[in-house]
Parts: structure tokens; sequence; C-alpha cells
């Protein structure tokens, strides 16, 4: 396909004004049905690069968000993280401290159990013999020696009996701390424990939000290659094309230069802002694209738009922008219909307008045109993916800006 349109833009088939006889308007309709076919195929290749362009743009547009959103999604995992290990260490030394607070309430229990049997001999001695025989016991004395003795005796068993309540109030009271000890370590171990639990269900949930995070900046990146490939595939297509349209530029400096010869360079003034409103608008419209060199992001190449470019409707009249002769009329592949009007010399150079993707063509080769009469009516042919006109400006053979001549 692409072949076939390298050739047919090289090539001009010759289009004739309303009128001319049966041959032409046949020409006219294979060239009607050749350009459809080739519109069509040259549409599908470029809403291919223009989805793949969009797709390389969203991608690239959402690459550093996807990428920070996982920077600080990990960031987040690996806080949690150290959190939850801070965690399990505190659960486990709850736990350790839980365990040494039990066993330090054994060893009082088991202290304890001495201090009760000493309890109990006591109560029982007391119980059998009671306040009075001990009394006795000291009245029996024979001798103030035994008497003393026997005071003294009674003495040690007051304050023996003293120590040993006194020991068990103090066992007592060891249990009732190491009971409270105990209870206090028993109830910072869960509430370690119901944190930690908290903290893993955030960390399952940060690493689930991180791993998406990942497999957004992983789709974005396969986003970015597909587009990428599919660029590549149309950068050759695009390119071919392009190169049909520099051949017919230079068919067509050929022909100004046959129909014009430019003057000398020593005496040619430049073509400047000076030959402003020289002509005018072919169309009433907003200008779409400006003539300029063009740099593709994604075919990775500069290229110059030769024009200006004017969003009109299909079907709206174009006309000649200043008094010329028609050079040349016709259908290109890349062009479409078109007009070429030569406006002889101003200011010292061979001024010549093209016109360019028409629906119709109103005007026939030789023709004498006046300014602002009609040569055709805008369309969408040729290389085109919308109803406008392309506007171009030729001076001694050479694109120049028109909006330095209008």
């Amino acid at each position: 396909m692409l072949v076939v349109i390298t050739a047919a833009a090289v090539g001009f088939v010759p289009a004739y004004a309303d009128g001319d006889d049966g041959d032409a308007h046949v020409r006219k309709q294979r060239a009607d049905v050749a350009a459809k076919d080739m519109r069509a195929d040259l549409d599908a290749s470029l809403a291919r690069l223009a989805t793949a362009e969009t797709a390389y743009a969203e991608a690239e547009a959402a690459r550093p968000g996807a990428r920070a959103a996982l920077d600080q999604a990990r960031a987040r995992v690996a806080r949690a993280q150290a959190r939850s290990a801070e965690l399990a260490h505190g659960v486990e030394l709850a736990r350790a401290a839980v365990a040494t607070a039990e066993a330090e309430l054994r060893d009082v229990a088991a202290a304890t159990q001495a201090v009760r049997e000493d309890v109990t001999r006591l109560v029982g001695r007391a119980y059998r013999n009671g306040a009075m025989a001990q009394l006795s016991m000291i009245l029996r004395a024979q001798t103030p020696a035994e008497l003393l003795s026997n005071l003294q005796g009674y003495r040690q068993m007051l304050q023996a009996d003293h120590e040993t309540i006194a020991r068990l109030e103090r066992t007592r009271d060891a249990i009732d701390l190491r009971r409270a000890e105990l209870e206090r370590r028993r109830e910072e171990a869960r509430v370690r424990h119901a944190e930690a639990g908290r903290q893993l269900v955030e960390v399952v949930a940060l690493e689930k939000a991180a791993n998406d995070a990942a497999a957004r900046v992983t789709a974005l990146a396969a986003q970015r290659e597909a587009a990428l490939v599919t660029a590549r595939e149309e950068k050759a297509a695009d390119q071919q094309r392009y190169e049909a349209i520099r051949a017919e530029q230079k068919r067509l400096t050929e022909l100004v230069n046959r129909s014009n010869a430019p003057a000398a360079a020593s005496g040619r003034p430049a073509a400047s802002s000076m030959q402003g409103g020289a002509l005018s608008h072919p169309v009433r419209g907003p200008v779409s694209s400006d003539f300029g060199m063009r740099y593709h992001p994604i075919l990775e190449y500069t290229k110059l738009h030769t024009g200006t470019d004017f969003a009109v409707p299909e079907d709206t009249s174009v006309t000649a922008a200043r008094a010329g002769t028609v050079v040349q009329t016709g259908y290109n592949a890349a062009y479409g219909y078109r007009v070429v009007l030569s406006h002889g010399r101003v200011g010292g150079v061979a001024l010549t307008t093209t016109y360019n993707h028409l629906s119709r063509i109103t005007v026939r080769e030789g023709q004498r045109i006046p300014r602002g009469d009609q040569v055709g009516r805008s369309g969408n042919t040729g290389w085109s993916t919308g109803a406008h006109l392309h506007f171009e400006v030729l001076v001694d053979g050479d694109f120049v800006d028109p909006a330095l001549w209008l």
C-alpha cells in the first residue's frame, strides 16, 4: 500500500472544471475512488498512531505520580514493618515479664507456706494451753533466778510469736504486690499483643497498596512500550508518506521556476514581513496549524509543515488570494484535489500559492483568476484527517510562511 501511495504521490492526475468532457469525469471518478480507499487506509494508520500517542502521553504523565506513590507505599511498608518488629519485641518482653512475675509469685507463695506452718503451730499451742498456762509457768518459779529465766523464756516466746505474725503479714503483702505486678504485666502483654495484631493488619494492607502501586508502574511501563512499538511501526510509513510529499514539493518548485524565472540573486529583494497584505485570506476560518518545523515526540524526527491550515467545514468556498494564472489543477495522493496559482513577480520575486485537500475544483489550467474569485471548495481529500484548507505560499519556488504575506 505504501509503495502504491509513494508512486501515486509523485504522479499528478489532472482534474477539470465543471463542464469538461466525459473522459475527464471518468478520470475524476476513478481518482475519487482511489482517494477514498487511500484515505481510509491512511485514517486507520493515523488512528493507530493517535491512539499510541495518547497512550504514551498518559503513561508519561502518570508515571511520575505512580512512581512517587510506589516509593511512598514502600516507605510506609518499611516503617510499618519496623513498627511491627518493635511491637513483636515488646510482646516478647511482656511475656518474659509475665513469666518472671509468675515465678516470683510462686517463690513468695512457697515462703508463705513455711510461715503458715509456724503460725499454725502458734495457734495450736495457744489453743491447747491458753494465756493462763503461760502465766502459770512464770508463777511456778521457786527462786528469783528461775523466775527471771521463766520471764526471759516467756518474753522470747512472745517475741517469736510476734515475729511469726509479722512474717505472715509481710508475706501476705508480698503476695498481694506480686499478684498486682503480675496482673499489670499481663495487661501490658494483652495491650501489646492487640497492638501488634492491628499493626499486622496495617502491614498487610500497606503491602497490598505497595503491590498495587508496583503493578500500576509496571502497567504504565508496558503501556508506554506498546505505544512506542506502535509508533515505530508507523514511523516508516509516515516517513515514506513525507518523502512522497517532498517529491511533489520538488516537482512543484520546478514547475514554478519554469513558469517564473527567478530574478538574479544580486538584485532580488528578500521576502519578508514587508510583503504583508499582498495576499488575501483564501477562506474565513480559524488557523488550526501554522507554518514551521515540527518535532514529533513519538516518531522522533523533525519535518516542515509547508503551509497554514484553516479549519473550515467541507464545501466552503475557497478564493484566490491574489490575481493570478492557474498553472496546475488535479488530484495528488498527498494533497488531494489541488489548485496552483502563479501570481507573477511581486516585489521582485516569483509568487505562487496552492490550495489543497479540496472537495471540488472550479477552475482549469491556464485560466486567469481575479483576486477573490472562487478556485474550488474545501474538503478532506488526500492525506487529511478532517475537513480543512491547507494553504501554501512559494517565493521563487521555496515554501515560506503564508502569515508574512497575508
